[in-house]
């Protein structure tokens, strides 16, 4: 995805056109409740425990909100978000461990 971002990105310049991606971690939405249905049955478990058990898999300290991807997209679209270009930006809870 960084690779893509930085590509695009280059592209973009010469367009005019400013190129960023945000990596999203869990970020709670049908799709992610589907997998945690799935696997609270698998393991017979409750759907908070399921919850639960994959934040603390993940080491993070909570699931995402859909929100918190949206504020970062209005921050990338505004004028404060400006000299943001080719940049790929983790918003997952810390989840990500590299740089």
């Amino acid at each position: 995805m960084l690779s893509f971002t930085k590509a695009t990105a280059e592209l973009g310049v010469e367009d005019g056109v400013q190129v960023n991606a945000i990596n999203p971690g869990f970020i709670r939405t049908d799709r992610l409740k589907k997998r945690l249905d799935a696997s609270a049955e698998a393991l017979g478990i409750t759907l908070i425990e399921a919850e639960q058990a994959m934040v603390r898999d993940s080491n993070v300290s909570r699931l995402g909100e859909p929100e918190d991807i949206a504020h970062l997209v209005t921050f990338l679209v505004s004028s404060e978000g400006r000299f943001l270009h080719g940049s790929l930006i983790d918003a997952d809870g810390g989840q990500t461990k590299t740089i």
